[in-house]
């Protein structure tokens, strides 16, 4: 780009050629206003060196780079060929369809022209002033850049004009420069070359498997597509040993196609955040939940297997004794139909009022009572008293009757009392905001709403707490309304990230304040930054019963390594998935959970820090792991394997509240230096010693991977090999590809335990 300045000063020192000297001026100021119009310019005054004490602004004819002066190592690069700051104001709305958004934007003025005006420093800042400009558009800006602890540097840009609401910021990069995190991410974890969006939604049925995408879009709008996510967060890390977090909560993108630089765009009046220098990608992340949370060391209980079950206390005790009696280590029962169940188009759902169904409502047209759990609170304590922990489910919602379906009795309530005391979101109109889910109309509690929060904090402790509840699935949070109408007349642009993040607070602070902290593990899905802070445990949502690449099995693998590069370090999936196409007959739907694919995912989350099974959303057809005989055999083995590692675990578990490392992690995380890590995406390691190769792909019963530096011992067969290769190795069905790293410290502990749980 031209620097107007130097050009205009560059002329007036010319004296010879003065016929020559206007149709040349001409000719450039053409040149430049053309460039101007197409992508801005950058005029800069007066730039020189600038030190602030730890930090150091560093130029030269293409970048400013700000240092850190004791090591000499860049936070960031600004390009001075070219605007590195633009800003707008745009007029945003969105469409709103099972919590999928399409967003539309008007952008009314843009300032896409840049002038640095000064640079000085202050303490430990360095100050950057200059104007934002464009046709009809004008403001002034400021960023300052300060060092408060060593290797970390907070960033903070100022606009002078409330009225711009969109913002945009440049910074260098390079071609070997790897990016790792940015949330839960399931279909990529190298985001180089990417163009990718933060927003905690649904994250759609599909999400680009095919067909199920393109029916699901036709149908509901609600497909998804690569980066669509439950919790995406902006951060990340890079392979040149840098993290970026940003603390604004608006929608935003990364785009990170062009090699050589990041472009990020926030919908909001500034940016603010911190970039971290380390040694590797550990250190990283244990610098970045320092500042932003650690998850509680999981308590003891949760070691074992989880059985996920529904349909009444009786059904529950039947098949709790069946998996002990074929060895399964459970510890705990995960019943979502606590509250009783709905029965929609969509599978079998909940009713969403929160508290037990103690006796039958309805009976169905068989004349068989509506399962239900009698004497709730002594149901919970025998469970306890035979070993057994007993977890449910809430979310912010609280459900409505269904007029579509014709004399439909149910009641709720707690809905009636929310509507009369005012504690849910509100519309444009002043009314309670009615919100479409999947099955049935409901509406969303509004948390910013101090009574409205004390209020369902006495229903956690008293309806769940108190019960004899050890835990439950703290359901959505990311369906928030575009439109939506606050308490406290929150920004619902701004706030509906932070939505998910003030719900999991609400449960954790529900929990302490019954001085039930470190007994309870309540897991969420939906989250944005800092919910590391208070969530104690995350699962990856709702995925599709298949073996498909971006929503199926293959996608919670990593699923579970990006998410814990931005904090989410205690996380699983439901084992089997969850999601199935109930409109289409079993008999020719691709959409019905099988044996092979459960026995495929257990064996993979067998590996991770919470076992945990979930019947899915049409359970009478899928397959489940209490099915037969055999079912409860096979599954029953990889429970045995998963509690052989509960000391493995309950290491990692206290590694990542001490230091935020995730219990799952990918490779690269343990081995920085070696590239081939870099794009690695199905295979994933336990901590430093073990590596897990799961199968993921329907009918095979081998699998390849990456072996790192050193050799690899397989915990079932003892078989060796030599790392710093790919190798093709054996998986048949309850023999997955697992080693551990020879030499490991955790290494002949956890293979001596293997073996010993398969006697």
């Amino acid at each position: 780009m031209f620097n107007l300045s130097e050009v205009i000063s560059g002329f007036n020192k010319q004296k010879k050629n003065q016929g020559l000297f206007k149709p040349i001026v001409f000719l450039l100021m053409s040149a430049i206003l053309l460039s101007c119009s197409a992508g801005g310019s950058l005029a800069v005054k007066n730039l020189q060196d600038t030190e602030a004490g730890p930090i150091k602004l560093v130029s030269d004819k293409s970048f400013i780079d700000i240092v850190d002066t004791a090591s000499g190592r860049s936070y960031i690069k600004f390009p001075i060929d070219k605007p590195f700051l633009t800003a707008a104001v745009s007029i945003d709305t969105a469409s709103y369809r099972m919590a999928s958004f399409k967003f539309k934007e008007d952008i009314q003025s843009e300032c896409k022209g840049q002038s640095i005006d000064s640079i000085s420093s202050v303490g430990n800042s360095i100050i950057i002033k200059g104007e934002l400009s464009g046709e009809n558009c004008s403001t002034g800006y400021e960023l300052i850049l300060r060092q408060d602890t060593e290797l970390s540097l907070n960033f903070e840009v100022k606009l002078s004009k409330p009225e711009f609401n969109r913002i945009k910021l440049l910074y260098g990069s390079t071609k070997d420069e790897q990016f790792f995190g940015f949330g839960t991410q399931y279909s990529h974890f190298n985001l180089k070359g990417k163009k990718l969006f933060i927003f905690t939604e649904e994250q759609g049925i599909g999400r680009g498997d095919q067909p199920i995408t393109f029916l699901a879009d036709i149908t509901n709008g609600a497909g998804g597509n690569e980066f669509t996510s439950y919790s995406s967060i902006p951060h990340y890390i890079t392979s040149l040993n840098r993290s970026v977090f940003f603390e604004n909560t608006s929608y935003s993108k990364f785009d990170l196609s062009d090699e050589n630089e990041v472009s990020v765009e926030f919908r909001e009046n500034n940016l603010k955040g911190t970039i971290w220098l380390g040694s590797g990608p550990l250190d990283l992340i244990e610098k970045y939940t320092l500042k932003t949370g650690r998850f509680p060391v999981l308590p003891e209980w949760a070691y074992g297997t989880w059985l996920g079950l529904q349909g009444g206390a009786e059904k529950v005790k039947r098949v709790v004794k069946d998996a002990k009696a074929a060895g399964n280590p459970v510890t705990a029962i995960w019943i979502q139909d606590w509250v009783g169940k709905r029965t929609t188009n969509f599978g079998d759902q909940l009713k969403w009022r929160w508290y037990a169904q103690e006796k039958s409502e309805f009976t169905d047209s068989k004349g068989n009572p509506e399962p239900s759990y009698p004497d709730f609170k002594n149901f919970c304590a025998d469970m306890n008293r035979d070993g057994i922990k007993v977890l449910g489910y809430i979310n912010p919602f609280l459900a409505d009757t269904n007029p579509k379906v014709k004399g439909d009795t149910f009641t709720n309530p707690m809905l009636a009392e929310a509507k009369v005391k005012g504690y849910l979101i509100k519309n444009a109109q002043g009314e309670d905001y009615l919100i479409t889910t999947a099955g049935f109309p409901a509406y969303l509690i509004d948390i910013t709403n101090p009574a409205a929060v004390k209020w369902i904090k006495n229903i956690i402790r008293k309806n769940m707490i108190d019960q004899g509840l050890s835990g439950w699935m703290a359901d959505f949070g990311e369906w928030l309304p575009y439109d939506a109408v606050m308490f406290d007349k929150s920004d619902p642009k701004l706030y509906h990230n932070v939505y998910p993040v003030d719900w999991a607070r609400i449960n954790r602070e529900a929990i302490a304040e019954a001085g039930k902290e470190g007994e309870i593990v309540f897991f969420s899905r939906a989250g944005f930054s800092y919910s590391n802070k208070y969530s104690t445990a995350f699962w990856l949502g709702d995925q599709m019963v298949t073996f498909g690449t971006d929503d199926g099995l293959p996608s919670t693998i990593v699923g579970l390594m990006s998410s814990g590069v931005s904090g989410l370090s205690v996380n699983h999936s439901d084992v089997g998935g969850y999601t199935g196409i109930k409109a289409l007959p079993a008999w020719i739907s691709p959409y019905d959970r099988t044996r092979e694919l459960t026995e495929r995912w257990a064996e993979a989350n067998a590996f991770t820090a919470i076992f945990r099974t979930h019947e899915g959303n049409i359970p009478g057809r899928f397959h489940q792991v209490y099915n037969d005989a055999d079912s409860i055999k096979s599954f029953a083995l990889m429970g045995r394997v998963h509690y052989a590692l509960k000391d493995y675990i309950a290491f990692l578990s206290k590694e990542a509240a001490e230091k935020g490392y995730p219990i799952v992690r990918h490779p690269y995380l343990n081995f920085p230096l070696d590239r081939n890590t870099y794009d690695l995406k199905y295979q994933f390691m336990l901590g430093e010693d073990m590596l897990i190769l799961p199968v993921v792909e329907k009918g095979e019963d081998e699998v390849k991977g990456y072996f790192p530096a050193g050799s690899w011992k397989h915990v079932f067969t003892g078989e060796i090999v030599e790392g710093e290769k790919f190798h093709t190795v054996k998986a048949p069905i309850g023999r997955p590809a697992a080693y551990v790293k020879t030499g490991g410290k955790w290494s002949d502990r956890i293979y001596t335990a293997i073996q010993n749980s398969l006697k």
